[in-house]
């Protein structure tokens, strides 16, 4: 089944959150290529700040981040990092309260850096079996 086709097959409500998802993915990932972090930083959490949640969480967290994630595949280099800010934003407007974490790992003389999405204690998006150190958190 084409993307097309199993998109025309959700119902109105979900093909209005897929399209939300692609465009905050294209949309952060723009803003990572021009802007340092931290200005990206600020203006996600100003645009968590300025909206209002939709009451009544209209999707479920696993589906949200089903959408995010199938959005980061049409999207050349939608990191983990463009992930999670993505979706902060769209977690934060259907109603569900998320962190980011920002973790590190020297392994063998290999650094790695790595971003995901908590609510409460929980990893809800960017899952690693790796024990990253998280040197930043953005609530």
């Amino acid at each position: 089944m084409s993307v097309i086709s199993s998109f025309l097959k959700l119902p109105s409500w979900e093909k209005k959150v897929a399209l939300e998802s692609i465009l905050w993915v294209i949309r952060i990932r723009i803003m990572l290529w021009i802007y340092p972090f931290p200005k990206v930083q600020s203006k996600v959490q100003e645009k968590v700040i300025k909206h209002d949640s939709t009451p009544g969480h209209v999707i479920t967290m696993p589906r949200l981040r089903i959408m995010i994630l199938a959005a980061s595949r049409y999207v050349p280099r939608a990191t983990c990092l463009v992930q999670a800010l993505a979706g902060y934003i769209l977690f934060s407007k259907y109603g569900y309260s998320t962190s980011i974490k920002i973790g590190v790992l020297n392994e063998n003389g290999e650094f790695e850096a790595h971003a995901w999405l908590e609510h409460g204690e929980k990893v809800v998006l960017g899952e690693s079996e790796k024990n990253f150190t998280t040197i930043l958190g953005i609530d």
